[in-house]
């Protein structure tokens, strides 16, 4: 990931490393530019000792730390005071936006916990880092608190999980989770992701009796093959990768998520 921001306070001589995304910072500034393209990935425990004393040390901004210090001993709506000090101190949040910005936490803090797991996870697939989001996917599966969220979020889950599966071209797992996905969600978006794992995994006639067996329409299923025959004699690794981000695409439009 590459940042292009116009620091006006001090840098840090030591930088101070993001591990989600690999990601160094030098800067407050740098910090926030992160915080607001990446609320997904800035849970209250981001904003750690390592990162305070961070601050505090490389940066030298001891009022800063002593407000952040403040807001966690207090623990009432943390995450949101301490971004609200972030623009106190570097009014890094523009007036105008200020009414979204204050929408997108409000909605942020409202949404149950296993979604707010899956954004974090399909942000980290964004940044490429595949298998830690795959380890988040495999905890919201593990959680027994998503009474209300449905099928459609099981199928989400499953989808994109089975999705970021493919990425890593393990398509047994893939195949497994996209099968969820359709079982949860008969949609065509499903049905189409599902296809075309098995035609990846195991082949055109493994293909073809799946299609069979789900009663696929014979344009879905010659527009699969095609497409899917052309990705593999033409560009194997970078066109399926395209592929599957287009999966994703697709699906996230057709569900609004």
């Amino acid at each position: 990931m590459s940042m292009a921001v116009l620091c006006q306070v001090k840098r840090a001589e030591h930088p101070f490393y993001i591990r989600d995304i690999d990601l160094n910072i030098y800067s407050i500034e740098e910090l926030c530019y992160f915080a607001d393209h990446n609320l997904a990935l800035v849970e209250e425990d981001f904003f750690d000792d390592a990162l305070i004393g961070w601050i505090g040390e490389e940066l030298e901004d001891r009022n800063f730390v002593r407000s952040l210090e403040r807001i966690r001993r207090e623990g009432v709506q943390t995450l949101g005071r301490i971004l609200h000090a972030l623009n106190a101190e570097t009014g890094w949040i523009y007036v105008q936006d200020r009414e979204n910005f204050e929408k997108t936490l409000e909605a942020n803090r409202k949404l149950p916990g296993p979604e707010r797991l899956r954004l974090r996870a399909d942000s980290l697939v964004g940044y490429g880092k595949y298998t830690k989001a795959i380890e988040d996917y495999k905890r919201i599966l593990a959680m027994k608190d998503m009474e209300g969220l449905g099928e459609q979020f099981l199928g989400t889950v499953y989808n994109n999980m089975g999705v970021t599966y493919a990425r890593l071209f393990e398509m047994d797992e893939a195949v497994e989770c996209l099968r969820e996905a359709y079982n949860s969600i008969h949609s065509r978006e499903t049905l189409e992701n599902y296809l075309c794992s098995v035609y990846l995994a195991k082949g055109e006639e493994a293909f073809e009796r799946l299609a069979d067996d789900l009663k696929a329409d014979t344009g879905t299923r010659e527009s699969l093959a095609s497409e899917i025959r052309d990705l593999k004699v033409d560009k194997p690794e970078g066109d399926v990768n395209s592929l599957l981000g287009g999966w994703v695409r697709e699906y996230h439009r057709e569900t609004a998520r």
